[in-house]
């Protein structure tokens, strides 16, 4: 099948998809609205159900659970934004999945459909916004994080609402593939959306690796630690029981004279 790429349907970047490692583990289910090349990427190892307005893009990836969902208006007010068909995605979304990814529907056609469309999706799983490095898609995951009542992770070219706070080891791991993707762009592409591309800040690299290293190690210390601390527990309970048959012994053999 040949499909004729729009600039609407660029691959998700390392850093997206580091995030979604980051949140959910392999082999999880991810819920993906707006597909494309990046869909290749995401079924290598999640399991994905793409909602699609577009006809060309339905099956693209043969290894993703395609939902075709028309876009229509969301309401009967004039200039009302058009959004992927709710009854279309209620009916065939699976109930239980870890992600939610925002990538769609494309271009002009606007994401603040999905603002009055919340209650069909659930609650307790991260939601994953990509391109917030635009004003729109900006102003969705703020308002997003509001309804939700939920904390925003907001990096320079996508944003997260997490149901719980992230823990700080994890934050950085996304940031470091975040800004590898920023290093790779052109400052002509960074003009179109920030006023200043060049950052006051030199980015540091290594001192997220050392963050990322020193967190890690942490971990396996408490990891270790809570070990030992249910090996000791495992001893001493033997040990009292092994103390209690002892101690017990006399009184059980002269029960069993008596009987």
């Amino acid at each position: 099948m040949v499909v004729e790429l729009g600039k609407s349907h660029f691959p998700i970047d390392l850093g997206v998809l580091t995030a979604i490692r980051q949140l959910t583990p392999q082999g999880s289910t991810i819920v993906e609205l707006g597909s494309g090349n990046g869909t290749n990427r995401l079924t290598k190892e999640f399991k994905v159900y793409s909602i699609e307005d577009d006809k060309k893009w339905i099956g693209y990836c043969e290894d993703s659970n395609y939902i075709h969902a028309p876009l229509v208006e969301i309401s009967e007010e004039k200039d009302s934004p058009l959004w992927y068909d709710v009854e279309t995605i209620s009916a065939q979304i699976p109930e239980d999945y870890d992600l939610v990814l925002v990538d769609g529907p494309s271009g002009k056609k606007g994401r603040s459909g999905l603002l009055a469309n919340l209650e069909i999706f659930r609650k307790d799983v991260p939601f994953v916004i990509d391109d917030t490095l635009r004003e729109h898609e900006c102003h969705v995951a703020r308002e997003m994080a509001y309804l939700l009542d939920r904390p925003l992770y907001v990096f320079w070219n996508f944003s997260i609402i997490a149901p719980d706070f992230l823990p700080v080891e994890k934050i950085a791991r996304i940031q470091k593939a975040a800004l590898q993707v920023l290093e790779s762009e052109e400052d002509g592409y960074l003009k179109s959306y920030f006023s200043i591309p060049k950052p006051i800040v030199e980015r540091d690299l290594e001192q997220l690796d050392s963050i990322i290293s020193e967190l890690n190690q942490k971990r396996l210390d408490v990891a270790s630690l809570e070990a030992s601390q249910r090996k000791l527990e495992l001893i001493e309970k033997s040990f009292s029981l092994r103390l209690g048959r002892f101690l017990t012994y006399p009184l059980r053999i002269l029960s069993i004279f008596k009987k």
